[in-house]
């Protein structure tokens, strides 16, 4: 037999060399690209993201706000809209029940416990709202 012999050994030790090779060709193609390992999140991160959230949410609220505001079109034989500063607090949450306002939001604009909302929810959402 005059051919060539490889080991197990000698196989996998060359395997071991051809997959340490490749992997430090990878990190030279990410960090000649300008890739950098992930930071973890700083505290002025983190700050920034629950200001975002309470943005967010004051927006949501104030959305509700101004779609409470809307007055609504009169129709033929109706009688006008009341203003929203003459409405009493049921009469704002049903407004904002009928635009399909969530209850914590409504119980939030119109300082009602959350148990009134839900009824008022209840009996007044339109049938296309969940």
């Amino acid at each position: 037999m005059n051919g060539i012999l490889i080991t197990w050994q000698q196989l996998l030790y060359v395997s071991l060399g051809l997959i340490v090779f490749y992997i430090a060709q990878l990190l030279f193609f990410l960090k000649r690209h300008g890739w950098s390992w992930p930071k973890h999140t700083s505290a002025p991160d983190a700050a920034l993201r629950v200001e975002v959230v309470a943005l967010r949410q004051e927006i949501e609220r104030l959305k509700i706000r101004l779609a409470a505001q809307q007055v609504e079109p009169v129709t033929s034989g109706a009688e006008p809209a009341i203003e929203v500063s003459d409405e009493s607090p049921y009469a704002h949450a049903i407004r904002l029940a009928r635009l399909g306002a969530e209850a914590s939001q409504v119980a939030s604009v119109c300082g009602l416990s959350r148990g009134e909302v839900d009824l008022i929810i209840a009996l007044y959402r339109k049938q296309g709202h969940k």
